[in-house]
């Protein structure tokens, strides 16, 4: 039995491949490993065979069942994935507002998790999303952000890409200089990296727009270069769609006869994409009108109207109406002209109302979104005043944050004649005095990647989980950063002539490790907190230490004096070098609930 990751590993080339048939097959091997992790993943594969086979409506029955999985197990990665491949299966039914909340969705997931790349893919999603809606500004908004982020990293095919994707636009504007930019700078990459199936693109979209701008030879030069390079590469869809729209340039700079060949020999291609397959019997009714055979015409564009009222492509649908309007007129069908061209206006007007709609119900959609976010950075912004950042994105994330350290150093500070000094100044002064401490010690406990706890009066709590040298060090530079603080008051405040008789802020440190438990307590007002044995012997050490110096445990030297003697960590972010301290016995401390104790003072060297 192959594991897991080999088979996840064939099911990435299948999507890559669009080989739905595959998809479904690794899908049913994955099942048979009966692991959870394997079930979603199935279930995921089944949800994007349907998508590419088109079945739409057993596609979203996939999605929703993954998604609730991803959702119990905490897959957040695959929560991302699952919602943009959910809006795709939207976004090809038509539901667009459906389609721009599950894009929204899988855009903040990934820039949570930090994916760039799979945030770049939803930019650009989003704004192939608007560009379909021809909100070309939003559109173009999107495109750009995800091409700065392709840039950024680096990641050519994404650059790529979203160069096509802007050109894309700009033709649709009518900015024929710009859409040229942009695809020659997409070109160019695509060949760079030898992406043959980028490069036909890209050459098919040029060739159209040549022709849209009755440059018909050059447009004939970059379509033959995209046809050869579908035809080397034996893809019969990408074969099909290219052919149909250089018959129609052919036949639109007069060369019926070549025109002609195409189409024979394109009839044998099978067309699964529905556009593709009307424009093959789009192409035919042009050519046999061509010929003087209105009939003949006419019946071919019939196909073609049945083929797109089965697909519900309603704007093709109008532009075949209209042909069908025109042909009748040929042919003194009035009766014919009639239901055409009432089917053309019906379904005209029927179009740009439903246009309007849905952008008004887009617009709606986009400002329940962005009021939906506004509220979440506001709730985050919350959390993060009040707790650890990485502590905060895990509450936000839904976690109980309830851990167990075996080893973690815990550091108290007290300053020292505090209260005396409390007792002789203005309450508005000692606020500001506490908030100039504290401050310091705050930039103190960052770039020693120490977290700060809680302050209590002024007394000030902070945990190193990772190092307990960082404690060390940490208490050192609090030592050192005070000594240089020259506390200063706002002039508002009044006479703060008192600062000059303060002297040097002394504190004193008391630092001990050991098991502990972490964890977040309370819902209107949520506080990080620690617990434990050894919060409250490193509590003693503080109250049992002197002026200006670090007392610490037998168990904090004992594991100083193992750091220093062992190689260094070079992903340590103690700001101190190593061996830059040391500690020396004080000897024994009568310590509250422990009795004595021996202890040490930590020093500089």
């Amino acid at each position: 039995m192959r594991t897991y990751d080999e088979i996840n590993a064939e099911i990435e080339t299948a999507i890559d491949t669009h080989n739905h048939a595959a998809l479904f097959t690794l899908a049913d091997e994955l099942s048979t490993l009966s692991t959870p992790q394997a079930i979603s993943a199935a279930v995921h594969a089944r949800a994007r065979a349907y998508r590419l086979s088109g079945s739409y409506t057993e596609a979203l029955e996939q999605f929703h069942r993954v998604l609730a999985l991803y959702d119990e197990t905490g897959n957040r990665i695959g929560l991302a994935s699952a919602n943009l491949g959910m809006g795709i299966v939207h976004y090809l039914q038509g539901n667009y507002s459906e389609t721009l909340v599950h894009y929204n969705r899988a855009l903040e997931l990934n820039k949570e998790l930090g994916l760039r790349l799979s945030e770049a893919a939803a930019l650009g999603n989003i704004g192939t999303l608007y560009q379909s809606l021809g909100s070309y500004p939003e559109s173009l908004e999107y495109l750009l952000k995800a091409l700065a982020i392709h840039d950024e990293l680096g990641h050519q095919s994404g650059m790529a890409m979203d160069n096509c994707n802007i050109g894309n636009i700009y033709h649709e504007m009518g900015v024929s200089s710009e859409a040229l930019n942009y695809y020659r700078r997409g070109l160019e990459i695509f060949e760079e990296i030898n992406d043959r199936q980028g490069i036909a693109k890209v050459e098919h979209n040029l060739g159209l727009i040549h022709a849209d701008a009755g440059e018909f030879s050059q447009a004939v030069v970059h379509i033959q270069r995209a046809l050869a390079i579908n035809t080397e590469m034996e893809n019969r869809a990408g074969i099909a769609h290219v052919t149909g729209n250089y018959i129609n340039v052919l036949i639109r700079m007069g060369d019926v006869e070549t025109a002609s060949k195409l189409q024979a020999d394109n009839t044998e291609l099978l067309h699964t994409v529905p556009g593709v397959r009307a424009g093959h019997f789009i192409n035919a009714a042009k050519l046999l009108e061509h010929q003087q055979n209105l009939q003949g015409a006419s019946e071919a564009l019939h196909e073609a109207l049945n083929i797109v009222q089965s697909a519900g492509i309603r704007g093709r649908e109008a532009a075949i109406r209209k042909h069908l309007r025109d042909l009748a007129l040929k042919q003194n069908d009035l009766a014919g002209y009639v239901e055409h061209n009432n089917e053309y206006t019906r379904i005209t007007e029927e179009i740009n109302g439903k246009d309007t709609a849905t952008k008004l119900a887009m617009q709606a959609k986009q400002r329940e979104i962005d009021a939906v976010q506004r509220e979440h950075a506001q709730h985050m912004a919350v959390l993060h005043s009040t707790l650890p950042k990485h502590i905060a994105d895990r509450v936000a994330r839904g976690e109980t944050v309830n851990d167990h350290y075996d080893n973690a150093a815990v550091l108290f500070l007290d300053i020292v004649g505090f209260t005396t000094i409390s007792d002789s100044i203005p309450s508005g002064h000692v606020v500001h005095l506490l908030e100039q401490i504290f401050t310091t010690l705050d930039a103190v406990c960052k770039r020693n990647n120490v977290i700060k706890i809680k302050t209590i009066g002024d007394s000030y709590m902070a945990v190193s989980f990772d190092d307990v040298q960082n404690a060390a060090t940490c208490a050192l530079d609090m030592i050192a950063s005070l000594d240089v603080l020259v506390i200063t008051m706002p002039p508002a405040l009044g006479d703060t002539s008192w600062t000059k008789d303060v002297g040097d802020i002394k504190v004193r440190i008391g630092i001990h490790c050991g098991a502990i438990t972490a964890g977040v307590i309370g819902t209107d007002r949520m506080q990080y907190d620690v617990w434990g044995d050894t919060v409250n012997v490193a509590s003693r050490m503080e109250s049992t230490s002197e002026s200006g110096k670090i007392h610490v445990s037998e168990a904090l030297a004992n594991a100083l004096n193992e750091h220093k003697n062992s190689p260094p960590d070079p992903l340590s972010h103690a700001s101190l070098e190593r061996g830059s301290y040391t500690v020396v016995p004080r000897g024994t401390v009568d310590v509250k609930g422990k009795g004595l104790m021996q202890t040490y003072w930590l020093l500089m060297k």
